[in-house]
């Protein structure tokens, strides 16, 4: 009996503790001291899409300031530059991580080609790796032969 008192409580807490609301992006983006600027930036800066604006827009409704698009616009063009660029396709690619396919066309080329040259160089490394680790277990498993085979 004592156990399913517990359990009751237990689920009883966690069905509460669901039930919080907390602060969420949407929240802050809609509110008045959003710096609709900054957000362009930094949601490129992250490899987001442009597009990501128009859920911002659904959610914010008629609180959204009318020069918000203009704004986030400006800031997220500079930060797609910032973004687009062979450095930061390497890394991605180094990274194992997806291109995320949201470079304009006009400034694609160059995140593109970084992006091949880190997966070529991070798959070849990975080869690399498996060959080395591959000769080490071929060895040692020779080596374990060898001295079996002379009695030791």
């Amino acid at each position: 009996m004592r156990n399913n008192l517990n359990l009751g409580l237990i689920i009883g807490f966690m069905a509460l503790a669901g039930c919080q609301s907390t602060p969420t992006d949407n929240e802050f983006v809609c509110s008045t001291q959003t710096d609709w600027h900054q957000l362009g930036l930094t949601t490129a800066q992250k490899g987001k899409s442009v597009r990501a604006f128009d859920n911002y827009k659904a959610q914010c409704g008629d609180a959204l300031p009318q020069n918000a698009q203009d704004l986030y616009l400006d800031g997220f063009t500079i930060g797609i530059k910032e973004y687009c660029t062979y450095e930061n396709g390497f890394e991605l690619a180094q990274k194992d991580i997806e291109n995320p396919n949201v470079c304009p066309f006009e400034i694609r080329a160059e995140f593109d080609k970084g992006y091949k040259i880190g997966y070529l160089d991070r798959r070849e490394k990975k080869e690399n790796a498996d060959y080395a680790e591959r000769e080490l277990e071929r060895r040692a498993l020779q080596n374990r032969n060898g001295q079996s085979s002379t009695g030791q």
